[in-house]
């Protein structure tokens, strides 16, 4: 038979029926191995190299891990043991009909025995091809990989251990196909250490190689989601096998329940690899190569930031076992062993597949220096980002009291965390280090946090990310889409609901180093046998270079800590010791408010214009503090950004109703008049039009802030400047006005005294003198500012809490220095006497007209001229 007609025919030999051929050949060689050290001389040249590539490495493996996790008593590293020998155990059911496995196997090593060295090395370096082509064409059906298990399944042993065996034996299959692709590449390779290449031979060469690695990436990748599904579907049936087989049947329904919940988390674990390596597919089209200038012969590929370098920050373990499995230990007493599943499934997958990548670029740059893409971009690591407070206290409260995730979220709870991912991207993009807030609701709306604090707990255990696969690759270049050109949502690969999720975990591996620790715990190894049995535990080197561990440092804590304690503790202005003090503020505020409004209805001398302008003033005053303090704060009505846009509206309308009050103060001393010279009929007409006038630019305001705020969330800073700027311009204009009534008073107080114009009566008392001061700084809205500049505070909420507090006093001041002064005061009590007992005489109003009080006066004098004359 012709050369290469013998080598495709034992090929076709070896590779029949999910090459179980191969796996007789390689069972009878490790047989042979078992004799003695004379074995070698027993077998033909193309049987060793058969054992060396493709049966050797299934006679012994290395399963690495934490050492607190392999060490024993360990549930992980038996539970491997048992896999791996269950692995090499397993056949499929034999053929109906024909010759049987073995005298196929037989034909294959006889085969064998007739072939040269040449033609031996040549079957070496096809068979991988062979192997890994056939498994991409068929594993997909093996193994029932999208079977659901239920009670009678499982409890059925003719029904339940077929699945099991033709899922372990597409395992198999995948592991010997992801192994033998490595080794086909290796074989294929092109030589660049070629002395004769000139640029035009290089160029070709180079693209050839590009061309190989990119479907050497998306066959492994191909593979690796076989392997990944039907990992996936092992844990069940391993479980029941290993834990689950004495319950009984009504116990058996919720452990299945959480044991699907449990293999939902390992398959979204295990996805990302697949994401990462189609990804390094993808990129293998933008690596360029170039001579090494120092090395002659050598070649340097250059690479961009997306290489498959950054398959090394998936983490070489899981730590279910470690993290969920005390949390869930009273849910369901079996959680620890059904975790610990988990993590040696994941331990054998990257063991057996992933690393297999790895020793892959390993071989590869002996010939070559890969040189990377640095991350040229602005490191904005130490910034300030203004985020959503609600959100930050989930992230808070599931890092500070976490809870088992066997049972699925409800799905209200699952909409919120939904929820917080999209409003946490929103408030990443808009790179705000504080939004202005003219409300104190507005304060318990935002909360400023480290970029790389946010980071951390974004993606951390038990936070809101768990439910999205990690891959590298997208959280790169997604978090390089942010750094470069966050407005350009296009340049994403993440939707916007899982883009928090991404950026943060490269944010945190790559410009973080402070907040998470890289230095991995110390790595131990167990040597795993075909029968089942293991080694002791021993200390390895990090074989695999950088990995991410949970494990939080000092740093981050001292972040979380301060952000807590300083914010979120006072996100709803709720401190238990103040609660009492707090309500009684609030009471006393509105009572006094509404008693201040009373009094400017009840007495007439009050009802003109500058009075019914305060009074609108009262009445904004309580219908913002009714709507912030009682509607907001005990029934929750409406939601927070809507009441902080009421609340800001209407300190804005509180302010122009004190623009009109000053300027009506400033008039009537402009003008030398009366507030009571006007007739009611010309006061109402006034103030109609000063309504009209205050509320137009109120209107507007309003309108436009209410636009951007609903029309964009990015316009969310545009808005409460617009309130902000119009607040600090209505104060100004307040400050002019009363500034230009102070001027008017100093100059005609320095005009009389020039006059020399005496009286026993002062200017002003220094009573006086205090009541008009205080009550210009409550007419300018100065106080109004202050608030505001408290608000824009950093991490001094329980001051803030506290200049709230003292706010809620506005109402009784402003009683005290509007109405209890020598001028309201005894009118009001003269009138409130006169009500509660009209029988009482009150001073000069004994009479009903001035004539009156004249001709009585006239009978008096007349009277005391008669006395004395007598």
């Amino acid at each position: 038979m012709h050369a290469a007609g013998a080598v495709a025919s034992v090929l076709a030999l070896l590779v029949a029926n999910g090459t179980s051929v191969l796996d007789c050949v390689c069972n009878h060689l490790i047989n042979l191995t078992d004799h003695g050290r004379h074995w070698r001389s027993e077998i033909s040249e193309s049987e060793h190299q058969i054992w060396l590539e493709y049966c050797q490495y299934f006679a012994v493996h290395m399963l690495t891990g934490t050492c607190e996790t392999l060490e024993s008593p360990s549930a992980i590293v038996p539970t491997v043991a048992h896999l791996t020998a269950s692995i090499s155990s397993y056949r499929p059911p034999p053929p109906p009909a024909g010759p049987g496995e073995w005298d196929e196997c037989a034909g294959a090593m006889a085969e064998l025995r007739h072939l040269t060295w040449s033609q031996s090395r040549e079957l070496k370096e096809e068979l991988g091809c062979r192997i890994a082509a056939d498994c991409i064409d068929s594993c997909l059906v093996q193994g029932f990989h999208d079977m659901e298990w239920n009670v009678t399944t499982l409890q059925t042993d003719h029904l339940r251990r077929p699945i099991l065996s033709q899922s372990l034996y597409a395992v198999r299959r995948i592991t010997r196909a992801i192994l033998a692709r490595g080794q086909c590449e290796q074989y294929h390779r092109p030589d660049f250490l070629r002395w004769d290449l000139n640029k035009t031979e290089l160029r070709a060469l180079e693209a050839v190689y590009r061309e190989r690695l990119s479907n050497y990436w998306r066959d492994f990748a191909q593979l690796v989601s076989f392997g990944v599904a039907h990992v996936s579907q092992l844990l069940v049936p391993l479980a029941f096998e290993h834990v689950g087989n004495h319950m009984s049947e009504q116990k058996l329904h919720g452990w299945i329940k959480h044991a699907e919940r449990v293999k939902d988390m390992l398959h979204t674990k295990l996805s990302g690899w697949v994401h990462d390596m189609q990804s390094v597919s993808r990129q293998t089209a933008y690596y360029e190569t170039e001579e090494d200038k120092e090395r002659p012969g050598y070649f340097i590929f250059r690479r961009p930031l997306l290489n498959d370098g950054l398959l090394n920050y998936q983490p070489s373990y899981l730590s279910f076992y470690d993290d969920i499995s005390v949390l869930c230990q009273e849910r369901q007493p079996e959680a620890s062993k059904m975790f610990g599943l988990a993590d040696a499934l994941y331990a054998f997958s990257h063991s057996y597949w992933y690393n297999t990548a790895w020793f892959f670029n390993q071989r590869h740059a002996h010939y070559t220096e890969p040189v990377d893409e640095e991350w040229q971009l602005e490191d904005r690591s130490n910034i300030t980002l203004s985020v959503d407070t609600n959100c930050m206290y989930l992230l808070a409260n599931a890092l500070d009291h976490p809870t088992c995730t066997l049972e699925d979220l409800p799905l209200e709870a699952v909409k919120q965390y939904e929820q917080c991912r999209m409003q946490l991207w929103d408030d990443m993009v808009q790179r705000s280090p504080h939004i202005p807030v003219t409300s104190y609701l507005a304060y318990t709306q935002r909360a400023n946090v480290n970029l790389c604090l946010l980071a951390w707990m974004a993606v951390s255990s038990f936070s809101i990310c768990q439910d999205i696969p990690f891959s590298m690759i997208q959280s790169v270049h997604d978090a390089r889409c942010y750094f470069d050109c966050p407005d350009d949502q296009s340049c994403l690969e993440s939707n916007a609901t899982d883009a928090i999720c991404s950026v943060s975990r490269a944010i945190l591996l790559l410009k973080c180093r402070d907040f998470s620790s890289f230095k991995p715990p110390m790595k131990c190894g167990v040597r795993l046998y075909l029968d089942g049995s293991y080694s002791a535990t021993f200390n390895i080197a990090n074989l695999f270079g950088r990995e991410e561990h949970q494990k939080a440092t000092e740093i981050a804590l001292n972040y979380k800590h301060s952000l807590i304690s300083a914010t979120l503790k006072y996100k709803d202005f709720k401190i238990d010791r103040l609660k009492p003090l707090e309500i009684s503020f609030i009471s006393v505020n509105i009572i006094f408010r509404f008693l201040t409004a009373a009094v400017y209805l009840y007495l007439p001398n009050l009802r003109n214009l500058p009075g019914k302008i305060f009074l609108a003033f009262q009445i904004t005053g309580i219908i913002q503090i009714l709507c912030s303090e009682v509607v907001y704060r005990m029934v929750g009505f409406p939601d927070l950004s809507t009441a902080v846009l009421i609340d800001s509206a209407l300190t804005l309308l509180s302010c122009i109703w004190l623009n009109s009050f000053c300027y009506q103060m400033y008039a009537c001393v402009r003008h030398l008049k009366l507030p009571n010279d006007l007739l009611p009929s010309e006061v109402t007409k006034v103030f109609r039009l000063l309504v009209l006038c205050a509320l137009i630019p109120w209107s507007l305001a309003c309108a436009a802030t209410s636009a951007l705020e609903k029309a964009n969330k990015y316009y969310l800073i545009h808005s409460r400047i617009i309130f902000l700027v119009g607040i600090s311009l209505s104060v100004a204009l307040n400050l002019v006005f009363i500034g230009l009534v102070g001027y008017i008073y100093l100059r005609n107080k320095k005009s009389m005294t020039q006059l020399r114009i005496y009286s026993n009566k002062k200017y002003g008392s220094k009573k006086d003198i205090v009541f008009m001061l205080v009550k210009s700084v409550f007419l300018s809205g100065i106080g109004v500012l202050i608030r505001i500049g408290f608000h824009q505070a950093q991490g001094v909420a329980q001051f803030v809490y506290y200049v709230h507090i003292t706010t809620m006093m506005q109402g009784p001041l402003l009683f005290v220095f509007f109405i209890c002064n020598g001028t309201t005061l005894p009118v009001l009590k003269n009138r409130v006497l006169a009500w509660l007992n009209p029988n009482i005489t009150i001073p000069e109003h004994e009479l009903c007209s001035a004539a009156e009080r004249n001709l009585e006066r006239r009978r008096n004098e007349h009277s005391l001229a008669a006395r004395s004359t007598l």
